[in-house]
């Protein structure tokens, strides 16, 4: 069975109690309380969802070497069916991503993941904020 992007965005809608409409560029921005925004995006060319979230302005200056081991782990985690990290190359930004292919990803599958991704956005966002150094 095929779905369509409409299917996910419905489904998004049902898990958080409102209505998930794309704007004319197939995305939308879901936010929750001390979790950066998630811009869900709908890419049927390449037949799946997109999410990522800005977690950074930038890499913190106070990133160690391990701290940057830590973020190449993450960068790889598209090879496993996680969220990835990476750096925008225009503005800067660390950026999480996840990419959700609808072979393998159900519209009720989708709806899950998208909470579990506000929360490791969460998460990253406030790890490297805790590496900025102090004033």
């Amino acid at each position: 069975m095929t779905n369509s992007s409409e299917e996910y965005f419905r489904a998004l809608g049902e898990q958080f109690g409102l209505e998930a409409v794309p704007g004319d560029d197939g995305t939308c921005c879901i936010a929750a309380e001390g979790a950066p925004g998630v811009i869900v995006r709908a890419n049927d060319g390449a037949a799946r969802m997109e999410l990522s979230a800005v977690v950074a302005a930038e890499l913190p200056e106070g990133a160690a070497y391990s701290d940057i081991l830590d973020l190449l782990g993450l960068a790889l985690g598209p090879l496993f069916d996680a969220p990835g990290i990476g750096r925008d190359p225009e503005s800067g930004a660390i950026v999480l991503y996840a990419l959700l292919p609808f072979t393998t990803t159900t519209p009720a599958d989708f709806a899950e993941a998208v909470p579990q991704f506000l929360d490791r956005a969460r998460n990253v966002s406030e790890r490297l904020a805790e590496l900025e150094p102090g004033e």
